[in-house]
């Protein structure tokens, strides 16, 4: 019996931190078909990869390889969401961890060539999974939408790095610290930077100037990283984006950080919240399912409200909100009269 990792599609994100984990815990028995860009630590592993380059042909090349190469004594993990393009007669696991691959959602702010690339890969998802596949998911709402949109059954079966290391940042001295705040994030859409932008303008022009640290690439999210720096530089905000960094790196930003501040609208799992809780941070999140399927935000907020991200931020920090002074009629009165005079 042989297990294939058919990962053809990973190469960023959680998606390629979790697969990273995944492989470390592998030995050369095992079949991996991996995007060229996925680095591999495990050296003992090289020698049973496809690397397979991030083109339309190449892809269909590797759902070729694995439907004559896997059989039906095999075991075969999809971890890229998508189940084999061709039947397969082995034990298939798919690990769904995109939400877009299901349900209704807005894709009118997404590049054109996203867009179609979702279209394709919704099609796929439905088209090619069998009864008889197994699917993974990582939290109960993501098994609970799955259920009421497509119909199908999915195991909750969520994993970390198994050598991530203990609570620590809470213990340090917090006057250490290079940020107040931080958000481990990509520049998808959904990931809803530009509302934690403007809810940092609202901070400012109350004379709050929290520093932040971010983590767009300037390469491949060039659009949202320039709305950073016009930002940054417009309203003197303590902002610093420190581009794609590497796991390790990661939990080095973490121990430089305050709190995490996590503003997206949608995740199958949220891996950042998990990581910063386990190492003791306090978590800025939405009130949503898929915050509370994993961990206990400290504060909490709309969305899709900078206002009301600014007002988290606020009662984090422990700064007074100033509410609005509700008065009678008569002193309602009073004012109109009183402002009407010539």
């Amino acid at each position: 019996m042989t297990l294939f990792v058919h990962a053809p599609n990973v190469h960023q994100g959680g998606g390629r931190t979790l697969l990273g984990t995944l492989l470390d815990q592998l030995d050369h028995s095992a079949c991996c078909v991996l995007d060229e860009r996925m680095p591999v630590n495990n050296q003992a592993l090289h020698s049973s990869i496809r690397f397979i380059k991030p083109r339309l042909v190449n892809r269909f090349g590797a759902e070729v390889f694995l439907s004559r190469t896997a059989n039906m004594h095999d075991t075969v993990l999809c971890f890229g969401n998508l189940p084999p393009l061709f039947k397969s007669p082995a034990k298939v696991f798919v690990f769904l961890q995109n939400r877009y691959m299901f349900g209704t959602h807005d894709f009118s702010s997404f590049p054109l060539a996203s867009r179609a690339r979702l279209m394709l890969e919704r099609l796929w998802f439905r088209w090619r999974m069998q009864s008889n596949y197994q699917i993974i998911v990582q939290s109960p709402t993501m098994q609970r939408e799955l259920k009421n949109t497509l119909g199908f059954n999915a195991s909750v079966l969520p994993f970390l790095p198994a050598n991530d290391e203990p609570n620590t940042v809470a213990e340090e001295i917090a006057e250490c610290k290079k940020f107040d705040f931080v958000y481990v994030s990509s520049a998808e859409p959904h990931k809803n930077h530009a509302a934690l932008l403007d809810a940092w303008v609202l901070l400012a022009e109350q004379g709050i100037r929290p520093s932040l640290a971010l983590t767009v690439s300037q390469h491949t999210a060039f659009n949202v990283a320039n709305l950073i720096e016009q930002k940054r530089a417009a309203h003197g905000l303590k902002i610093t984006n420190l581009g794609t960094l590497k796991h390790g790196e990661v939990h080095n930003l973490y121990r430089e950080s305050k709190a995490l501040i996590f503003p997206s609208k949608l995740e199958s799992f949220g891996l950042p919240l998990i990581e910063a809780s386990k190492l003791g941070m306090a978590v800025l999140a939405p009130e949503m399912d898929y915050v509370r399927d994993v961990i206990e935000p400290a504060q909490t907020f709309d969305p899709n409200s900078p206002t009301s991200i600014a007002r988290a931020v606020l009662r984090h920090l422990n700064v007074p909100v100033q509410k609005t002074e509700i008065i009678d009629s008569k002193a309602f009165l009073a004012q109109v009269l009183q402002q009407g005079k010539p």
